[in-house]
């Protein structure tokens, strides 16, 4: 008896994960990723694809039919060389570069796992330069990637889903984006209860602002780049993504 609700437990489950789309979250590093890996644990964790380096989960594995992807780095042309169910949901998240530059700095140089060489070799790199030198040194060699998937999905006319919104109205864009058109199945209520407990100061136990330059949740703000940019990491950001700045509206034109 206790095996035959089991086989139909599991198949219940199964048949809803068949029934719902499948998510895609998209994004780059430093821009809320993790937070938002948080939340889809929370809220679906048995429908959820744990991330995994490289995203081998997404790029060669089948794709899992009502299954939730989150914290898919990931660019458009790379989204579209992998076979999809026939219902599926994505979003793509951004964050104005100039703060992934400075979060990447911080994280690489002080909290992230070290789960590459290269990742080590940049540590050691990093605890090596000044922060000028190093925030010069990542915009040479560390920002490519994100810049890369900004671009593309920029470039595809995507609906792009600021960070820097999510932070002053994440239970309105959130709602919008995962139980709208994403069709999450969660109570709104329960979905309320969970952003909340999930936002910085929460997760910290620091008001946003108030900064840990040695944690993964260091500050919680946006415009913290403003406290770290020299005039040299300024000039050399314009002349490498000051284009990129502007095309996703971050900046009106190269006078900032």
């Amino acid at each position: 008896m206790l095996r035959t609700i089991l086989r139909l437990t599991q198949f219940a489950g199964a048949f809803h994960r068949a029934a719902a789309p499948t998510i895609f979250h998209i994004t780059h590093h430093k821009a809320g990723s993790q937070w938002l890996n948080r939340i889809f644990q929370t809220l679906a964790f048995d429908r959820l694809v744990l991330p995994e380096v490289q995203n081998h989960q997404f790029l060669h594995r089948p794709i899992g039919a009502g299954r939730v992807y989150p914290t898919l780095y990931i660019t458009r042309e790379q989204f579209e060389s992998v076979p999809l169910p026939s219902r599926w949901r994505r979003f793509v998240v951004i964050r104005d570069l100039r703060d992934t530059l400075v979060s990447l700095y911080f994280s690489l140089k002080h909290s992230h796992r070290l789960l590459t060489d290269l990742m080590r070799t940049r540590r050691t790199a990093l605890n090596d330069l000044s922060q000028e030198e190093g925030l010069l040194y990542l915009i040479e060699c560390g920002l490519t990637p994100m810049a890369q998937v900004q671009w593309s999905w920029h470039s595809a006319r995507e609906r792009l889903v600021r960070y820097e919104d999510m932070l002053e109205r994440d239970e309105e864009i959130l709602s919008r984006v995962l139980l709208g058109h994403c069709g999450l199945r969660v109570p709104p209520e329960r979905f309320r209860q969970v952003l909340r407990s999930h936002r910085f100061e929460a997760q910290s136990g620091r008001k946003p602002g108030t900064e840990d330059a040695h944690a993964h949740e260091r500050k919680g703000i946006a415009g913290d780049w403003r406290n770290h940019f020299t005039d040299r990491v300024r000039a050399e950001f314009k002349r490498c993504y000051g284009s990129l700045l502007i095309a996703t509206g971050y900046e009106r034109d190269f006078n900032w």
